[in-house]
């Protein structure tokens, strides 16, 4: 329960400390009000965050559905959480490259961070 708490503290400073023009870049490029609008591709942003944190929870969340729950074998849940959570990063740069044309490794790499730090926070016993 700490670690959920922990992570939710994270969540909401980084949605705080974000700047204005970026913010305002950002809606104005998801509202597609000028094509010329070029987002780069940062390794650091309020995107990338969202993307560590999604992981994080969803590999937290869906392990222990499946393991505390609904009583699946605990192996079985390491495998389906991790692949469920792998699947849905994917998914979202698959819908990003075919509505938005930009397929971000740089996410990817930031879901596979989150999927590592969930596993380690959430699964794996000492």
């Amino acid at each position: 329960m700490k670690k959920i708490l922990f992570l939710n503290l994270l969540f909401i400073i980084s949605v705080f400390a974000q700047d204005s023009d970026s913010l305002n870049d950002s809606l104005r490029c998801r509202l597609n009000i000028s094509k010329d609008i070029q987002t780069t591709d940062k390794w650091f942003s309020q995107d990338k965050f969202l993307h560590f944190y999604a992981c994080t929870s969803i590999v937290g969340l869906s392990y222990h559905t499946l393991v505390c729950r609904l009583k699946r074998d605990e192996e079985e849940g390491k495998i389906y959480s991790i692949s469920f959570t792998a699947l849905v990063g994917l998914g979202k740069e698959v819908y990003d490259k075919k509505k938005k044309g930009h397929f971000s490794w740089k996410d990817l790499c930031w879901d596979g961070a989150g999927i590592a730090i969930g596993y380690f926070a959430f699964i794996h016993r000492y």
